[in-house]
């Protein structure tokens, strides 16, 4: 939960009749930015409020009842290469040009106000803009960078209090249909056991444990408590899961790439455990009260909100290292991603072995009875 930040009610730009939030970044950062976007609808209840948002997490934010509008783009597309700084020029030249005609009153970039966000904040030119920024970006009300680790939530609490609105500290928030818990339902069957999910996918091939051990920890399962195990993930990530799939000691429920995002909110939900790595299915897990085991790669989990829980085992065996100083391909930090199989199992994850994560998942399992309680 953010920390209480002091907003004066008379800073508040109740009059700001005309709102766009700049929401850059993949689904655990667009979902990390729904209780700015909720303290913001309750601050201003009678404006309109577009969130520009990345195509590839549109549903995160498609169903939320604070959003007016989503403005979809694709993102970069040539970021490591030298038309990337060209690239970047005209992408935000067009679509700042295009925004400004809606005459924004006030622009908050939440998250990840990378210099190309900063600059297109300036080329929408609202009244009122705010974004983390060290200076000379332009924002009317610029928030320092944190001289500590901080997550996306919290940065998003202290973009929102520099216009005056504190966020409300409530949950992330979710939205899916009843069409899509009844897909949820209807894959996962009737229970024989304790439901246990396996994503072993991540954005960053760095941050993932080698699939051959994710299949020796879900066939410990299978054997030692009977547990249903479903695989998840997106489509790209197909034959990470043929490897898992074909080491285990009994076939899983094969989900991955087969779920929509609401749908795979609705799988997450109904699992007793999730034992996965950094990634989206980690935050959804927390968002949705599903207890899970996390495979901690070289990053540090408070940026991510990855830290132990009486939910969330956290298994870091490497510890937290300088953030890209284990990239040595260099796309750390430069790429949206990168899902190079050389890098499984790096900086410290090599080491961590299938019979301790197989440990952490029983404990965690005989411990549903007491965390189940703690929720309700």
């Amino acid at each position: 939960m953010p920390e209480k930040l002091h907003c004066p009610p008379t800073e508040r730009p109740r009059h700001c009749r005309n709102v766009l939030v700049v929401v850059y970044g993949h689904l655990s950062d667009t979902m990390a930015a729904t209780p700015a976007l909720r303290s913001l609808r309750a601050a201003l209840p009678a404006s309109r409020i577009d969130v520009l948002v990345l195509r590839s997490a549109r549903a995160v934010l498609s169903r939320s009842p604070h959003v007016d509008r989503l403005i979809e783009w694709s993102d970069f597309q040539h970021k490591s290469s030298p038309r990337g700084r060209l690239e970047k020029a005209v992408v935000i030249t067009t679509l700042g040009t295009r925004l400004r005609l809606h005459h924004y009153d006030l622009t908050l970039v939440l998250h990840n106000g990378n210099r190309a966000m900063r600059l297109l904040a300036q080329v929408v030119a609202s009244t009122i803009r705010a974004g983390v920024s060290a200076g000379s970006d332009g924002y009317t009300h610029p928030v320092r960078p944190s001289a500590d680790p901080e997550s996306a939530r919290e940065e998003n609490a202290r973009v929102l209090a520099a216009v005056g609105i504190r966020e409300d500290g409530g949950p992330v928030e979710l939205w899916t249909s009843a069409e899509e818990a009844r897909a949820a339902e209807a894959l996962l069957g009737s229970r024989r056991g304790p439901i246990v999910g396996i994503h072993a996918g991540a954005d960053w091939s760095c941050q993932q444990w080698l699939p051959e051990r994710f299949a020796e920890v879900a066939s410990t399962l299978q054997r030692q408590v009977g547990a249903q195990v479903v695989l998840t993930g997106s489509r790209s990530e197909v034959p990470l899961e043929d490897v898992v799939a074909r080491g285990m000691a009994e076939p899983p429920i094969r989900a991955t790439g087969r779920t929509t995002f609401g749908e795979l909110v609705e799988v997450i939900r109904r699992l007793d455990l999730l034992i996965c790595v950094s990634s989206a299915a980690s935050s959804i897990a927390a968002a949705v009260g599903t207890p899970s085991v996390v495979l901690l790669g070289p990053e540090d989990g408070r940026y991510t909100g990855m830290l132990p829980e009486p939910g969330r085992r956290v298994l870091q065996p490497g510890g937290i290292r300088p953030g890209g100083s284990w990239c040595e391909l260099g796309r750390w930090g430069v790429l949206s991603g990168c899902e190079s199989p050389v890098c499984r199992g790096v900086a410290g994850l090599e080491t961590l072995g299938a019979l301790e994560v197989s440990a952490a998942a029983m404990e965690m399992l005989g411990a549903l009875p007491a965390l189940r309680r703690r929720a309700s």
